[in-house]
């Protein structure tokens, strides 16, 4: 399915806006980049595609996931449709998961929470390819850790596993690749680019325009708005905001350093 946001506005309770007249798209096995310094709007506009700004905030326009508006549905339904159709990795990894609680159990209650029919026995067995995929071959010792045992690059993949084992239609990836060294970021970026082949769609979140090369299209977000958007290669080559050209600039200077 596609998801499709239509003059999308996001304010705090006392009225002051925090993200305005934000319109995009996805299409089925499309990846999309949002691109942005932080304090942009990339992760509250996240959460606004996730239904989780909290009371403190309100969202108007619309999100429309397959014929449907996010904004208007019941808890019910939307509680059937995160997690399962959509699923958001955020940024953090460490507080993604209970300490307290080895890494493969966490996974077996959120793919249980999705399939009620399903089994304990069944996760590992289902998680280990994609395990391997992102390269990790010693599938049952990650699996039997605790969150605090791994790096965070490890954890980020666990959460990539979390999301990936429901078979999203819609994947949303938050600042997913900070935590990870330049080599595994590349494999990480063509394990998402695969995954578009696949079918699934990504709306892939970043303050670095290089880690956004392999999508097809580029939204650069500044200060709450979408100011620029196009084909990837148009916003690399011929990019018609200064905010854009500044951070063109930044990534030469600092793959030069």
């Amino acid at each position: 399915m596609s998801l499709e946001v239509k003059n999308l506005q996001i304010s705090l309770a006392g009225g002051q806006r925090v993200a305005q007249d934000i319109s995009f798209s996805i299409k089925k096995g499309e990846m999309v980049s949002i691109v942005g310094s932080s304090g942009a709007g990339k992760t509250t506009l996240c959460k606004a595609v996730m239904g989780l700004l909290g009371g403190n905030y309100q969202a108007e326009g619309v999100i429309d996931y397959g014929g449907e508006n996010l904004l208007t549905l019941s808890r019910a339904r939307l509680a059937r449709i995160y997690g399962k159709d959509i699923c958001y990795i955020m940024q953090n990894p460490m507080t993604a998961f209970n300490p307290s609680l080895r890494i493969g159990r966490q996974l077996e209650k959120t793919f249980l929470q999705h399939h009620p029919q399903g089994s304990r026995g069944e996760v590992l067995p289902r998680a280990a390819p994609i395990l391997r995929r992102l390269g990790i071959e010693d599938t049952k010792r990650v699996w039997q850790s605790y969150p605090f045992a791994l790096s965070g690059g490890m954890l980020q993949r666990m959460m990539i596993v979390a999301a990936l084992l429901n078979e999203p239609r819609l994947l949303i990836a938050d600042e997913v690749t900070t935590a990870i060294d330049a080599c595994n970021r590349m494999e990480l970026m063509k394990e998402l680019r695969m995954l578009c082949h696949e079918g699934m769609s990504v709306l892939f979140v970043t303050h670095d325009l290089r880690s956004a090369a392999c999508s097809e299209r580029i939204l650069i977000m500044s200060q709450g708005r979408i100011i620029e958007s196009g084909p990837t290669e148009q916003i690399f080559n011929d990019p018609q905001k200064e905010y854009t050209k500044h951070l063109l600039l930044a990534c030469r200077l600092e793959r030069r350093s």
